[in-house]
């Protein structure tokens, strides 16, 4: 087995340890981020070891922060856990700069190095994929969010992330996605407001 990838195995254990104690980000955009990632750097011809663990560092700590109320402090606790973590291996200097760049970047448009945006655009298929949309209203409603505050938020985050893309290959696999995305939840809060008018006009 590769020398990362026995760093990969102990931190997937403890990261999603933490999914399963805070409920966040779900396993199923983890892995499929870890997917798209790889793919993307095999590709793209980057450094696989710095993808495979700087994809999977970015938001070590969300569910955390979350819970704490502090979720746009992320960041910086996932950087904090990743620069202890690492510190018990003895990785090339380079190449643990090049992961602290993968969490520091994902939500930039500008990159120190091709992993950090390689990360930073796989990071963005957790929102632009008809099927994770799905996923996401789902793990909301059984969070106790309503409808409308679904539709909001599945709204924000699929422009968030398609503003974000950066990648002409991922902007191209992604772009009907995004429009088929945007369409839906038109669609869904149009029927939403039919349904409340239709409601008032019997009253």
């Amino acid at each position: 087995m590769d020398y990362v990838d026995t760093i990969v195995n102990e931190l997937d254990q403890h990261i999603i340890g933490e999914i399963n104690k805070y409920g966040s980000p779900p396993l199923d955009f983890y892995n499929d981020a870890i997917n798209v990632a790889i793919e993307l750097g095999k590709i793209l011809n980057a450094n696989l070891d710095v993808i495979k663990l700087g994809i999977r560092f970015m938001d070590a700590k969300l569910g955390e922060a979350v819970s704490l109320k502090k979720k746009n402090e992320h960041i910086n606790m996932s950087l904090g856990f990743a620069m202890e973590f690492l510190a018990r291996y003895p990785l090339e200097e380079n190449t643990k700069n090049k992961v602290f760049a993968c969490i520091k970047e994902h939500h930039n448009k500008e990159f120190g190095c091709i992993e950090s945006e390689i990360c930073a655009n796989a990071d963005c298929y957790k929102f632009l994929t008809p099927r994770n949309i799905f996923k996401m209203f789902y793990n909301m409603r059984q969070n106790g969010y309503n409808f409308e505050e679904i539709l909001m938020i599945a709204d924000e985050k699929s422009d968030e992330k398609w503003n974000l893309l950066t990648l002409d290959i991922c902007k191209k696999e992604l772009e009907p996605n995004y429009y088929k995305i945007k369409k839906f939840i038109e669609l869904s809060k149009h029927d939403v407001l039919s349904f409340i008018n239709i409601g008032k006009k019997s009253e």
